[in-house]
């Protein structure tokens, strides 16, 4: 609401000023036969002051795009459910760490039993456990990455400036708090994760390899479901 009341004292300011040179135009062409004292005084006044507001409103005017752009961007690079990082907004990220050079890890992320959710209890509920991740996963990275979601119940994450301890210890964290979303076997997140620049320096080549470990993570899963059962 805040926003809309700044916004539009930015268009007042533009009108005002705009309205003032009007009029002293208009007042200038008629000068001459308006015959008074204080004409050229009001016309002067009124380019003067219009003159002032209209630069000023220009000037807001471009911050006011400005920020727009930005936001703009900013929602472009946001899941819409979750608000966390899409895709797009976190190949943003990968870009801007490997040009720089960073050590980082790429973790990938895959909730399992979301179909059987959405079958049995609803979609709602679906979209609940796939919010309630990345809930999750956000804390749990906190200022060290970055959290994106990429698919419909697959995630996303970038581990910066962190040893293999701290993504390992993380991964255990992750797969502890989702099990306990839903205590049931069939539920819980399969995790891989790869290395930059060690397992590869490409974002195709880190996910390749993170998506492979995180299979592996979910066939282990099935089994001991299995065995379990």
């Amino acid at each position: 609401m805040k926003k809309h009341r700044e916004d539009s004292h930015v268009f007042i300011i533009l009108i005002c000023g705009l309205s003032l040179l009007f009029v002293g135009t208009f007042l200038d062409t008629f000068a001459n036969y308006l015959h008074n004292q204080y004409i050229y005084l009001i016309i002067h006044t009124c380019f003067t002051v219009g003159s002032i507001l209209f630069i000023i409103g220009i000037i807001l005017w471009s911050n006011l795009t400005k920020r727009i752009i930005n936001e703009l961007e900013e929602v472009a690079h946001l899941d819409s459910l979750t608000r966390v990082l899409n895709r797009k907004g976190i190949l943003k990220e990968y870009e801007a760490l490997a040009k720089k050079g960073e050590t980082f890890y790429l973790i990938i992320c895959d909730l399992d039993g979301t179909k059987l959710i959405n079958d049995t209890m609803g979609h709602l509920e679906g979209d609940k456990f796939i919010c309630n991740t990345s809930q999750i996963l956000t804390k749990l990275v906190g200022r060290k990455g970055h959290v994106s979601r990429i698919g419909g119940d697959e995630f996303l994450i970038i581990v910066v400036d962190s040893d293999s301890q701290f993504v390992e210890k993380t991964i255990v964290s992750i797969k502890d708090k989702i099990y306990r979303l839903y205590l049931e076997k069939d539920f819980g997140i399969s995790i891989g994760y790869a290395a930059h620049p060690v397992d590869g320096q490409l974002f195709e080549e880190l996910i390749e390899v993170a998506d492979t470990r995180m299979y592996e993570d979910k066939n282990k899963h099935k089994i001991n479901t299995s065995i379990l059962g």
